[in-house]
């Protein structure tokens, strides 16, 4: 099924009734998409600032901290970054920040 709804993304052809009903085909042609990418999402460049920024204790710095660090990301990353975990609200407050 993943194989299947891969090809359907690939060509632009999905018909969304065929997969609505299995998460688990949608979740894993997700996991794949992401594993071809050519570089990580969040970039190996920053890959130890992240997790420091993930151990911060105070809050606001932690924030401020990914902040910092979505605005060093590659803007097709950002962009990548955006579609699947902020909603439209927090979309535009980054950008704006």
């Amino acid at each position: 099924v993943v194989k299947r709804l891969k090809t359907c993304l690939d060509q632009g052809t999905v018909d969304h009734s065929d997969f609505s009903m299995d998460p688990h085909a949608v979740a894993g042609a997700l996991k794949c998409y992401f594993r071809e990418l050519p570089e990580p999402l969040m970039t190996s460049e920053l890959y130890n600032d992240w997790f420091k920024a993930a151990g911060e204790k105070d809050l606001t710095e932690k924030l401020e901290r990914f902040k910092e660090l979505l605005k060093k990301l590659p803007p097709e990353n950002y962009n990548n970054l955006s579609m699947f975990t902020f909603s439209p609200s927090c979309q535009q407050t980054a950008v704006q920040d």
